[in-house]
């Protein structure tokens, strides 16, 4: 029983961090296919093969087709044809479709829609990992069961049957002889399929254990304060062993695993690091840097003292993202600021705006334009309106390439996600696969061309005027917190609002 219970929690662990984000595997997109404006949604099915469920939102014009075809980063033989969808009853704008996802990894659902505006793509990546085993229903498994026992149970039967009267005349009654010999057939009969039920359940048991050893554990990681200089910094450093040895081939190759691409940068970030303390009332942003791709290092933030979880999102080259999670005890001392850190990092403490308007210091205010409830599983209206102080629009300066972030937070530590206005996904994943070439065969190619094309992306981000949003669903119930981050006069500002989700089962 102890046994069962440290396995059915070790694959809860799993199942809570199996994905780029942490607790929640879907991945969003919105923005232009073409000439329309899409949000599309990709549920992916936490098993691998497994179908994944493509839900394409239109809004504005309203596309006729909508076709859809996965692919994976590395894959050779190029991508399936697309599959069809259909429109979803009851919401003309909304297509669904399905796709098998063959294999784990970094994957990417294209979208193709056309329509009298012509036509259009984009591509949504998906990182696809096995969370999950799907369990047999009970009422099923006794009824199979059952059958089995009553089938096994009347082959043993009929071989009796056949060899203790097959050979008789009609009416004929069989000798003690041919008894003896059907018993005999059926208790042989028995051996054999006793035998092979077992030889199956063996290798049922063996397929089983070799899916739950592949399946998704994300990459070991810790964090710690170290004073150094005389200065507070907050280390993270990734302890797993297929990324620590992952340049040494032949120990690649003893435990047949997988090595993993370098990493790149998103945002112009080589990580993005969240702090966020248990009773959700202080929260930081930080942009570590790394000598080795190992320890990721970041100046201290002046946070209150506490217990915080750390949440560190990194990309690798073919597109797949991890998100690092640990803990750290911060002092008072170790959260005073004695370092200067990325320009680019931020930082909050205190309580949740108790209404939909929160203050951005001085400058202005932030409005969550939410009616009614939230339900868990449904898109979530994320959609906010920034004013200046005199209650015009304000001018939303490019943060790292976007208009705003977001960070979404459960009051557990079960959910949290990094969103933009994009959604869910990550540029630099994005960008992996419009870019690649047949020839990126050599690690760190695309990465270079990656680097170059995101930098040259950010600079000319525009500005935005007064509204962002953010396309999500919250994937349970619960209590959450959202911190909202827009740069306004230079400054990063940063916002908090509470929210209570609703189960969305009936």
């Amino acid at each position: 029983m102890i046994r069962q219970l440290a396995r059915t929690a070790g694959l809860a662990i799993i199942y809570l961090v199996a994905s780029a984000h942490v607790g929640s595997p879907d991945a969003w997109f919105e923005g232009m296919a073409g000439p329309y404006h899409v949000t599309v949604e990709v549920q992916t099915a936490g098993v691998v093969p497994g179908v994944a469920r493509v839900y394409v939102r239109a809004s504005g014009d309203v596309p006729q087709t909508v076709t859809i075809q996965a692919n994976k980063f590395d894959a050779t033989d190029g991508a399936p044809p697309p599959e069809s969808t259909k429109r979803v009853p009851d919401e003309p704008a909304t297509f669904l479709g399905q796709l098998w996802i063959m294999s784990t990894g970094s994957n990417s659902v294209t979208v193709n829609v056309a329509g009298p505006k012509g036509s259009g793509s984009v591509i949504v990546p998906v990182v696809v990992v096995a969370y999950s085993r799907l369990k047999l229903d009970k009422p099923m498994g006794i009824a199979l069961g059952a059958m089995g026992i009553f089938l096994f149970a009347g082959l043993v039967t009929i071989i009796g049957a056949a060899v203790r009267e097959g050979s008789l005349n009609p009416g004929e009654t069989p000798s003690p002889h041919l008894r003896r010999r059907a018993r005999n057939a059926m208790m042989i009969t028995t051996v054999i399929g006793i035998t092979m039920l077992t030889g199956g359940w063996l290798w049922w048991n063996s397929e089983d254990k070799t899916y739950e050893r592949n399946m998704y554990k994300p990459l070991e990681s810790s964090s710690a304060i170290a004073m150094r200089n005389g200065s507070a910094f907050i280390d993270v450093s990734i302890r797993d062993s297929s990324w620590v040895h992952r340049g040494d081939s032949a120990w690649i190759n003893r435990r047949e695993v997988s090595a993993w691409t370098p990493l790149v940068e998103d945002h112009g970030k080589i990580m993005h690091m969240f702090m966020i303390r248990d009773d959700l009332g202080a929260f930081a942003h930080l942009h570590p840097s790394t000598s080795d791709s190992v320890t990721f290092s970041s100046a201290m933030p002046p946070l209150p003292p506490g217990k915080y979880r750390v949440f560190a999102d990194i990309v690798h080259e073919s597109g797949f993202t991890h998100t690092l999670t640990s803990t750290v005890d911060v002092s008072a001392t170790s959260g005073a600021p004695t370092a200067v850190g990325n320009p680019d990092d931020s930082w909050f403490s205190g309580p949740a705006g108790e209404s939909r308007t929160a203050q951005l210091d001085s400058v202005g205010t932030i409005e969550w334009n939410s009616s009614g409830s939230i339900t868990a599983g449904s898109p979530a209206s994320l959609k906010f309106t920034v004013r200046k102080s005199d209650g015009s629009p304000a001018l939303l300066e490019p943060y790292m390439g976007m208009p705003a972030h977001a960070v979404v937070a459960r009051s557990d530590g079960s959910v949290f996600v990094h969103l933009h206005p994009m959604g869910t996904v990550s540029m630099a994943s994005k960008m992996a696969f419009e870019m690649r070439e047949p020839g990126d065969t050599i690690r760190g190619k695309l990465g270079a061309r990656l680097a170059e094309a995101e930098m040259s992306s950010m600079s000319h981000a525009p500005v935005t005027v007064g509204e962002v949003s953010f396309p999500y669903a919250f994937p349970k119930p619960g209590r959450y917190r959202i911190w909202v981050q827009v740069k306004l006069e230079g400054k990063i500002r940063t916002a908090a609002f509470d929210a209570d989700v609703m189960d969305g089962k009936i």
